[in-house]
């Protein structure tokens, strides 16, 4: 048995960050009886190296975290004070688990990275369209469709052929923005996506977890929603078909600025021959969904905003219900720079290419932050950046 030594503020520093059962961890290394339900374990701690990787495991952080000499000078949170919690099915604010925490540490690491290089360049703020108090949600979305210069119907519909196609659009426009966008996995698909204000690197992250394209679009724009509101928040399922009136009009948002009113009426008049929906036409809802690319519960609520269905269709496609299992983004054989591009944006691509050029990074340095093995690597890491343009 080989035994390590660590600083006991430090593994308390950790447990508490992870939001873990700190009883049931120090119990399981047999470290419970050094320290009580409120005494916290201080000083030098022998731990055998096998329970330290497991408590580096639970708490998602390295080992070599356990040989700091003492805990980081940050808070002790990575959550901050002022950001919103999801959702629970009784509709109250829950915790974030472990794995929810550390994405959101990690994210918010990769934005004050990407911050420190964005300032040494000398790049300006990003310039998000106004938005009023009294602005309702209909009226943004026209806003910001202007704003990421997205185009009518016909010139979409030429270049977008899929639902995942709209995803990888609209993330693509809010890259070209300055708006770092984040797709990676946490462990389960309850946590949809967060935000996190910045004025130069507003960062959204989506969960990859969730496979459905169109619940990934929703996601993406629901959490515009938030960022251009000045909220920073964590949505859980739940929260995408809230009520609430903050989550409502986030949600209405997204599905205006997926249906515009005009483009929606005329489809529905043209194809379906109808101007109204009935509570229980799923098929119909199907086929709008199919046309614009978007999920059941965004063309239910976009329907009934504009008075072309009742409450009753959004209840039909709420709670239970199950949307028809989409494709989603599996992919085979792509290479690491491809896996980085599709983690982390195109926009930090260009803006450690632009500071590699001038010197703000060195090459070790960039492929370090990024885990690409290679020289070659990264070059097409770059060019894939560039290439998104």
């Amino acid at each position: 048995m080989t035994n390590a030594t660590v600083q006991g503020d430090v593994l308390e520093w950790a447990l508490e960050d992870a939001g873990v059962n700190r009883t049931e961890i120090l119990e399981t290394v047999g470290l419970s009886r050094h320290a009580g339900q409120s005494s916290h374990l201080t000083g030098p701690v022998t731990i055998d190296e096998e329970d330290l990787k497991y408590i580096a495991k639970a708490t998602r952080r390295s080992v070599y975290f356990f040989a700091l000499p003492a805990p980081p000078l940050t808070s002790r949170h990575s959550v901050d004070a002022n950001f919103r919690a999801p959702m629970s099915n009784s509709g109250q604010a829950r915790a974030l688990t472990p794995d929810e925490r550390a994405a959101l540490r990690d994210a918010k690491r990769r934005q004050q990275s990407a911050a420190k290089i964005s300032a040494a360049l000398g790049h300006v703020s990003v310039q998000y369209p106004t938005i009023l108090t009294s602005s309702n949600p209909e009226q943004t979305a026209l806003g910001v469709a202007t704003w990421l210069q997205w185009g009518d119907v016909t010139s979409r519909r030429s270049r977008i052929k899929s639902k995942s196609q709209l995803f990888g659009a609209i993330r693509e426009a809010l890259e070209g923005q300055g708006v770092m966008t984040n797709l990676l996995p946490i462990q389960g698909d309850s946590l949809r996506g967060f935000t996190l204000h910045h004025d130069s690197v507003p960062l959204i992250f989506v969960n990859s977890a969730v496979k459905h394209p169109a619940a990934r679009s929703f996601t993406l724009l629901h959490e515009l929603a938030h960022l251009l509101r000045g909220v920073d928040k964590a949505c859980d399922r739940h929260d995408l078909q809230a009520r609430t009136s903050e989550e409502s009009w986030c949600n209405r948002f997204a599905a205006a600025f997926l249906m515009p009113k005009d483009e929606l009426a005329t489809y529905m008049e043209k194809y379906l021959k109808k101007v109204f929906i009935q509570d229980d036409d799923i098929d119909a809802v199907r086929r709008i969904a199919g046309y614009f690319y978007c999920g059941y519960f965004s063309v239910a609520i976009r329907l009934k905003r504009l008075g072309f269905a009742n409450a009753g269709l959004v209840d039909a496609v709420s709670g239970s219900f199950v949307e028809p299992a989409q494709d989603g983004f599996a992919r085979g054989g792509q290479t690491r720079a491809q896996k980085r591009i599709a983690a982390y944006g195109t926009g930090i691509a260009r803006l450690f290419g632009e500071a590699l050029e001038n010197a703000n990074l060195s090459e070790i340095e960039v492929r370090k932050s990024l885990n690409l093995k290679s020289r070659n690597e990264l070059r097409n890491f770059l060019t894939l950046g560039r290439e998104a343009v």
